[in-house]
């Protein structure tokens, strides 16, 4: 067990449903659509930092739940987000040793196929349900996802030094 395991233990787990909350009220705010294609993908980002640190609370139930509850605040079709995230959190857990092990570009660029993987299921269904190309635009914020996850796994560290949260 390294420290960086050792840390995260110890988090309690109204810090962890916080963060969730927080990122999901985030991705329901509401902004033009020249704004939201350059936010990042606030509930992907921690559902995916907490399936790589915490396997033991955030596993594919919960992230199936995440999913719909997205999809409900969002308004898409019911079970979209929920598949998309069914799909990246176990791929995410399968790899989750060799991901931890290393250095957070290279966990970037681990997430970054997770968050595609997502892209391109809400594709796939959005193109069956519509038959119409959503287009590249939504690739966007995984990118942008990934170029965040430093900074995300940096201050989710910090944080957790905070015990009494």
């Amino acid at each position: 067990m390294t420290e960086i395991d050792n840390l995260h233990r110890h988090i309690r787990k109204r810090f962890f449903i916080f963060s969730l909350a927080v990122a999901l009220l985030l991705d329901f705010i509401p902004f033009s659509p020249m704004i939201s294609h350059w936010l990042p993908n606030c509930t992907a980002l921690f559902t995916l930092y907490w399936a790589l640190h915490r396997p033991q609370n955030l596993g594919i139930g919960v992230a199936f739940v995440i999913g719909l509850i997205l999809d409900v605040g969002t308004a898409t079709p019911l079970g979209l987000h929920a598949l998309a995230y069914i799909f990246a959190v176990y791929v995410i857990q399968q790899n989750r040793n060799q991901i931890l092990a290393y250095s957070y570009g290279l966990q970037s660029l681990a997430v970054l196929g997770a968050l595609i993987l997502m892209d391109f299921i809400i594709i796939i269904i959005h193109f069956f349900a519509s038959h119409q190309f959503v287009g590249w635009f939504i690739f966007l914020p995984s990118f942008i996802s990934a170029l965040l996850w430093p900074l995300l796994s940096k201050l989710m560290l910090y944080s957790s030094q905070f015990r009494h949260l």
